[in-house]
């Protein structure tokens, strides 16, 4: 069995290998901290499965899925996320992954979601089932909110700035530059059609996306 993982941060990356070692100790384990790595890696080995960031540093991984089904049409894919929100569900889901596990859960769900979906089910955590399941009760995908538009790294830029974190702070917790944060910030305010950061905090408040 080969399981790859794709995540930009090392001690998750390791932190997962342990979870997985100790669960099938024959398993090769391959490891993509960039989307350049990913592609790689994927091309040059059959997987059995890939574990993937949603939110990878260089790239926003959901774009990545349809270049890796082009090089292993049936590579299953459990996407990881820091986020439960059902517009990160839905987009994956369209995009081709077998499931969706958030990092909050214990290491006991990410092994089940593993096993499921080698055996060719889809899984996704309860949380995450669950909100999906209230928005398709009161109507699926009719209207949406702005911030739903947002990519998961510009969801997370975007928590950061709702929390009163500055650009250097931002940029130390997602380990991204101090550029690279302006220029999402930029999207963010475009998106949302917004001009300030003030503005934008009483958004996330209004609509209780931060406490």
């Amino acid at each position: 069995m080969r399981i790859l993982l794709a995540d930009d941060h090392a001690i998750m990356r390791s932190g997962l290998r342990r979870i997985i070692m100790d669960a099938f100790e024959d398993a090769e384990v391959g490891e993509a901290g960039k989307s350049d790595e990913l592609l790689k890696l994927v091309a040059e080995k059959h997987w059995s499965i890939l574990i993937l960031d949603i939110a990878l540093a260089d790239r926003n991984s959901l774009e990545l899925v349809p270049e890796v089904r082009q090089l292993r049409p049936h590579l299953p894919i459990l996407a990881l996320s820091m986020y439960s929100e059902r517009q990160f569900v839905v987009h994956a889901l369209r995009v081709g992954v077998s499931g969706y596990v958030t990092k909050d859960r214990a290491p006991e769900e990410l092994l089940r979601a593993i096993h499921t979906i080698l055996e060719g089910e889809r899984y996704l955590s309860e949380d995450v089932a669950r909100k999906l399941a209230d928005h398709i009760a009161v109507g699926g995908d009719s209207g949406g909110e702005p911030h739903e538009q947002l990519s998961p790294r510009e969801y997370e830029v975007f928590v950061c700035l709702a929390e009163g974190l500055m650009g250097a702070e931002i940029a130390r917790r997602l380990d991204i530059s101090v550029k690279t944060v302006s220029t999402y910030r930029s999207r963010i305010l475009t998106k949302l059609g917004i001009g300030s950061n003030a503005q934008l905090m009483r958004y996330a408040l209004e609509r209780g996306l931060v406490k």
